[in-house]
């Protein structure tokens, strides 16, 4: 028999999406699965849901506990878990049929400790409607030998998370989209409380294993909706990815990792930009926050950090000179912005 995989659901007020959801687990062409719904004190029908899935299908069992938010959710589901692999799929989102066959077969094939895919994007404004034809055809594409994997080091797993290196970091950032050997789960758990929780935790799944693969097919339909909690009005809760960042940035200067942490300087300066214009305009009495944001554009700014040849490779001259534009004035900063996002459209 083919090894036990656990698949985790978090499942927290998605009631008419749920069943999408759990349907498209039971109908993966892989079998032998071990799916864990965590119900995180939904006040909907999902308890219910959840319940009627574990007394009719073998592979459900279900988890109950009190609202703790994603990440809680997730490390419910992997104290419990029993595979030999691990896959997540958030409640609103769903698989491909071939999802977990495909990223085992490509893990076996590259003795390989994570395997991940590229995903789609649906739900309303997404120009993608229903992808099952899209589906189909990459997972023939996959086992008939055209879809072309890249295989990676740890090295490379660590520096494709920044887009300064890679055009597809996001696919290596999220938990989502990947099939992970168990043993990289027994010391690491989601930081509970917040958002942005993949950006605090694959690093160091990643720091473990000797090689990972990227299928470059999609095999995950992420579900897109108007109340996203990455996509809502801006909260100073998002200023979480600056805390995950600053994290991971240690942990790299720990671990003697130059070029990571340095990538990872010059995007924790990208993000302060980026978050400071919609924190001014949403924020009341952002005072600190503000501050905390220009710091770290000043820090990447005045970086020592490796070689400086491996320092220009982030950190450009003209990179710098955006910094110091933006640090003595964030408004004539995004005019200028401005002008040449005009120019470049033309």
């Amino acid at each position: 028999m083919k090894p036990l995989i656990s698949v985790i659901i978090p499942v927290y007020q998605v009631e008419p999406y749920l069943r999408r959801a759990v349907d498209s687990v039971l109908n993966q062409t892989y079998r032998n699965l071990d799916i864990i719904l965590v119900d995180d004190g939904s006040t909907d029908r999902c308890p219910k849901i959840c319940d009627e899935y574990a007394a009719s299908e073998a592979r459900v069992r279900v988890v109950h506990k009190e609202n703790g938010g994603l990440s809680d959710a997730r490390n419910a589901g992997l104290d419990v878990a029993g595979g030999d692999y691990i896959a997540f799929l958030d409640s609103d989102d769903y698989y491909a049929p071939g999802f977990i066959e495909v990223l085992y077969d490509a893990l076996i094939k590259h003795n390989a400790q994570v395997a991940q895919c590229s995903y789609v994007e649906t739900g309303p404004g997404a120009a993608l409607g229903d992808p099952k034809d899209l589906f189909e055809e990459a997972t023939k594409n996959y086992f008939g030998g055209i879809s072309r994997e890249v295989v990676c080091s740890k090295q490379e797993l660590l520096e494709n998370q920044y887009d300064t290196i890679c055009e597809d970091a996001t696919y290596y950032i999220v938990a989502w989209n990947k099939l992970y050997d168990a043993r990289l789960w027994k010391e690491i758990r989601y930081p509970k409380g917040r958002i942005h929780e993949d950006e605090a935790t694959t690093y160091k799944i990643f720091d473990q294993c000797e090689k990972g693969v990227y299928v470059r097919i999609p095999l995950y339909a992420y579900f897109s909706s108007a109340g996203s909690i990455t996509r809502d009005k801006f909260k100073v809760k998002r200023l979480d990815w600056m805390a995950a960042l600053t994290d991971r940035i240690a942990y790299f200067e720990q671990k003697g990792y130059v070029r990571p942490m340095i990538a990872a300087l010059r995007a924790r300066a990208d993000g302060s930009i980026k978050y400071y214009y919609p924190l001014v305009r949403h924020v009341k009495d952002c005072g600190k926050q503000k501050k905390m944001l220009k710091g770290f554009v000043r820090e990447a700014l005045n970086s020592k950090a490796g070689s400086p040849e491996e320092r220009a490779e982030f950190l450009s001259a003209r990179v710098k000179t955006g910094y110091r534009i933006f640090l003595t004035s964030p408004q004539m900063y995004r005019k200028m912005l401005k002008k040449m996002q005009a120019r470049a459209e033309k």
